[in-house]
């Protein structure tokens, strides 16, 4: 049985298994196999945030005796808000072994969950197979259909997200965080049409075999500093779930974009093709590619097990964004404040925040000092519809003069003949994350106040 039931038994029985740490972590520049925010290559989002911490999946664990009510791990979570989309079909799904087991690509479609079990397997090859340039597996899911016609854009930062299973080692990590992952890859591809691929550039620098012993439970782990652009790297296994970021701004020279096969803002498919890792695939590093090594060979639920792609950056209007926040009855509207923390939707839906958390702390901000007077704010650049404006006066009886301005989410741009300094940031504390934008805009001279308002595109 492949590692994936191996642990599950494990935890049934008490089994003590031997999982190897392969190389040094930490050699190379990209991101921990989980909880590694600051990391500027590909730091790993969370596909469940809340009070019981970032990353901890609500998984349910049993029912209550007593009550006979499901019990959960980390009950206060829920599966991030940063998403706005999930994969909602597939098709030419592969799986490379001819295995039935974990074999429904149905299991990929919608939110992450965080099961391990919860995944569709595209298999390993064996070393003849490889040799004979057998197909290897493969998936392709769709992201668009006749009710969310939104695809996936080239926004700030990591545009979707893929969720594999892969596990952190059982012993000799080094300390939670920074340990080995038994993690099996994939390729990412994006297409518009269905047809024409774009392939994501990658990188590993693993540096040799990382082998696998079904009789003798032993299980190599690569070090996931070394991997960058291939999906399986972060850990989603065991109540921690982090997802791989992919950025569509790494494909704009890519040959299909540039002849505008693939428009990258128009992505409606991805498909995760699988690496058998013994080295025989190869990475996208120039003057000469690596060889691509993981754990090889695995069985059962071979090869790259996928849970689920989640979309960040997608246009989204006022009504879909209630739409995606659950908001029903008297809890929609431009003004209707179903949090109750005195802040309307419009307002909420403008800055990137809940509509049914109160955090009215994340409003825009002002501070003084001098010539410096300026006010900070968050905006989340997906708000589709909406019309955002920095306004200026001299006194609260003149008129006020508008500096700057940003509509359909697009920059914001200083607003002739004013001339403000503009000053634009990530507002996430994830570094992979760029959509939701801080802002610092400053006064021009003889302005002593200044105010945004939000309005709907008409």
């Amino acid at each position: 049985m492949s590692l994936r039931l191996f642990h599950r038994a494990m935890r049934r029985c008490a089994t003590l298994a031997v999982i190897f740490i392969h190389g040094a972590l930490s050699a190379a520049p990209y991101s921990l196999g989980w909880n590694d925010p600051t990391n500027i290559w590909d730091a790993p989002v969370p596909g469940f945030t809340g009070p019981d911490g970032e990353g901890k999946a609500r998984l349910f664990d049993h029912f209550d005796e007593m009550t006979g009510d499901p019990v959960f791990t980390n009950p206060r979570n829920a599966v991030n808000p940063l998403f706005f989309g999930w994969a909602r079909g597939w098709t030419d799904y592969v799986r490379a072994d001819g295995q039935t087991a974990l074999s429904n690509a149905a299991l990929a479609l919608g939110p992450v969950t965080g099961d391990e079990f919860d995944v569709v397997s595209l298999g390993d090859l064996t070393a003849a197979q490889i040799a004979g340039s057998a197909p290897v597996g493969r998936v392709t899911l769709s992201f668009t259909d006749a009710l969310h016609p939104a695809p996936i854009r080239d926004l700030p930062g990591a545009d979707f997200v893929v969720f594999e299973n892969g596990l952190v080692a059982a012993s000799s990590t080094g300390g939670a965080g920074v340990g080995g992952v038994f993690a099996e890859l994939a390729y990412v591809e994006v297409s518009s049409d269905g047809v024409n691929f774009a392939r994501f550039p990658s990188v590993s620098l693993t540096p040799g075999t990382v082998t696998t012993n079904e009789t003798l439970h032993r299980y190599d782990t690569l070090n996931p500093t070394n991997v960058f652009n291939l999906a399986g790297k972060h850990v989603n296994a065991a109540g921690d779930c982090w997802g791989t970021p992919f950025d569509l701004a790494a494909l704009a020279n890519h040959p299909l974009v540039t002849a505008g096969t693939v428009n990258l803002n128009n992505i409606r498919y991805v498909r995760l093709v699988d690496i058998p890792g013994n080295g025989s695939f190869l990475d996208s590093a120039q003057p000469a590619p690596h060889a691509i090594f993981d754990p090889w060979r695995t069985v059962g639920s071979g090869g790259f097990d996928l849970e689920a792609v989640g979309v960040i950056s997608v246009a989204v209007t006022l009504d879909a964004w209630q739409d995606l926040h659950g908001l029903t009855g008297a809890q929609r509207g431009p003004l209707a404040d179903p949090d109750g923390d005195g802040v309307p939707n419009i307002v909420e839906y403008a800055f990137g925040m809940q509509p049914l958390t109160p955090d009215a702390e994340l409003l825009p901000a002002a501070s003084s000092g001098g010539p410096a007077f300026s006010v900070s704010f968050r905006r989340d650049t997906r708000a589709a519809n909406l019309v955002l404006e920095v306004l200026g006066t001299t006194a609260l009886d003149q008129p006020w003069q508008v500096i700057a301005r940003s509509t359909g989410g697009g920059p914001l741009l200083a607003v002739a003949p004013a001339a403000p300094v503009i000053e634009d940031a990530s507002a996430s504390p994830i570094a992979s994350i760029g959509v939701i934008r801080r802002h610092h805009v400053h006064a021009i001279p003889g302005q002593r106040f200044l105010k945004i308002a939000v309005s709907l595109a008409p």
